[in-house]
This record gives C-alpha cells, sequence and structure tokens, in this order.
C-alpha cells in the first residue's frame, strides 16, 4: 500500500523516457503516468511512441509486468496488454544483453483496432485509410541495427480514399483483406494480399521502397482484380471499349500493375 501511494511517478516518467532514448536513438517515449500495479508491474496511462519527431502510436494505457522467473537470468521477458485505437494490444518482449545494447525479439496481437483513428496512418500514406484491424507482428533486431517486422493481418469493412481520384472512383472499399508483409528499413514487402468487397475481388503482391519525404516512396505491384457489376458498369460509362481490360488471368480477373510513388500513385489494368 505504502509503495503504491509513495510511488515517484514523475522520478520514474524521467527515468524511463531517459533510459529508452538512450538505448534506442532517435526514439521519444512519453507517458502521463506511472503507477505500480499489483502482482509486480507498472502501468502507464497516455503513452506515446514517435521516431524523430513523427508520432508513430498514442496508446490510452499499457500494463507491463516482468514474467517472474526471467527476473534471475540474463535474458528478460517482459509482457504487456493496453487498449489504442478502440482496440486491444497484447505480446511479449525478450531482451538478451548484447553491447552495445539488447538483442530484441517481440511479439504482438492487435484485435479490433480503427485505422481511422490513427493519425500517422493517414499521414503516412496521405490518405484515407479506414477498417479493424487484427493483427499478430513479430519483431526482431541485432544490437543497435535497425529490427525487422514480420505482419500478418487482417482488415474488415475497409475504406482506402485516392487523392486522385480514378476514373471517377475517389474511394474503393472493401470487405475484408488479408495480408502478410515484411518491413525493414528500407522497404515494406507485401508477400501477400488478397482482397473481397462489393467494388472489386483481387490478389496483389510488391514492394513499396523508402524514400524521403515518405510520398516519395517507390510503388512496385502486380496482381489481378476482378470488378464487381457496379465497378464494371462505371468503367464502362467513363472509358471507351478499347481501354477497358479485354483478357482476363484465368478465374482470377484482369492484370492489373500499381507503381510510381505514394504521392502520385499511378496503375494499369493491363
Amino acid at each position: 500500500m505504502f509503495l503504491y501511494v509513495l510511488f515517484p511517478s514523475d522520478a520514474a516518467k524521467e527515468y524511463i523516457s531517459g533510459y529508452l532514448g538512450k538505448q534506442y536513438p532517435g526514439y521519444t517515449v512519453t507517458m502521463e503516468t506511472v503507477k505500480p500495479v499489483f502482482p509486480l508491474g507498472l502501468k502507464f496511462d497516455s503513452v506515446s511512441i514517435a521516431y524523430r519527431g513523427d508520432t508513430w502510436a498514442d496508446l490510452e494505457h499499457l500494463r507491463v509486468r516482468p514474467r517472474y522467473l526471467s527476473i534471475f537470468g540474463s535474458e528478460k521477458t517482459i509482457r504487456f496488454t493496453g487498449r489504442a485505437y478502440g482496440g486491444k494490444v497484447s505480446g511479449t518482449i525478450d531482451l538478451q544483453p548484447a553491447q552495445p545494447s539488447y538483442r530484441v525479439k517481440a511479439s504482438a496481437a492487435l484485435t479490433g483496432i480503427r485505422l481511422e483513428d490513427h493519425n500517422y496512418l493517414q499521414t503516412f500514406f496521405g490518405r484515407k485509410i479506414a477498417g479493424v484491424l487484427h493483427s499478430t507482428i513479430g519483431y526482431s533486431s541485432e544490437k543497435a541495427a535497425a529490427g525487422r517486422l514480420n505482419v500478418s493481418m487482417q482488415v474488415v469493412d475497409g475504406e482506402v480514399g485516392l487523392t486522385n481520384p480514378v476514373l471517377n472512383i475517389s474511394n474503393v472499399d472493401f470487405e475484408r483483406v488479408d495480408a502478410e508483409l515484411i518491413v525493414d528499413q528500407r522497404s515494406l514487402k507485401l508477400k501477400r494480399c488478397e482482397i473481397t468487397g462489393s467494388q472489386v475481388d483481387g490478389s496483389v503482391s510488391g514492394v513499396i521502397l523508402f524514400r524521403k519525404p515518405i510520398g516519395r516512396s517507390r510503388l512496385e505491384f502486380k496482381g489481378t482484380v476482378l470488378p464487381r457489376h457496379l465497378l464494371m458498369a462505371s468503367l464502362n460509362k467513363v472509358l471507351p471499349k478499347s481501354l477497358l481490360p479485354s483478357k482476363k488471368a484465368g478465374d482470377k480477373g484482369y492484370p492489373i500493375k500499381l507503381y510510381g510513388t505514394i504521392e502520385k500513385p499511378k496503375f494499369s489494368l493491363r
């Protein structure tokens, strides 16, 4: 009881933020309050994670506690749970000493995350991104080197806005997207993406090659798309028949190519 009442919240905030900033230059972690919780652990409220001035994520709260047996070993395991963007976050972090920092392995599960509430996501892609995300994430890094993310995700009831409307279409709605991707410091590699929706069904794979500013990042995607009746009717109204796709890629639909940049994407139906 005395530990809870007398817990030095301000000193803990400064120590944790300073320690993480020293271990991982460029990253900034801030929080409104820090409190002890039982069993052994800490609760952080209003947590913000930023990288080089860009806020990557905001969490309503985060509870962190060690795996008790790991306290006595060289490799530490931390478990966490929290809430963010209307959904839940949970996972583990394994830390193994390695000069000059740590080897880090982490896994996380995201459930019910509202993408439209994630401000950085909208800024990153420069357009509206909406839907409910369910995902599992694996992260690993060696010492001070940049890490790599392996992501498996599902988005339901989604919407992607188009900054430059294509063929009088300003946004694409979908019922479900299932995808697997890898993210590192240089690129986002989309291994698989299956889309089901009222406007279109399709599959795509490819890569985003990161550039600065992010809007200049290169897009290189290929796949197939099968327009549904309403979308096909819209295409027939605005395109001459000579420009409409004429050959299907089997039962999967028409070949599609997405290229250019995030800022100015281009696509081809042939």
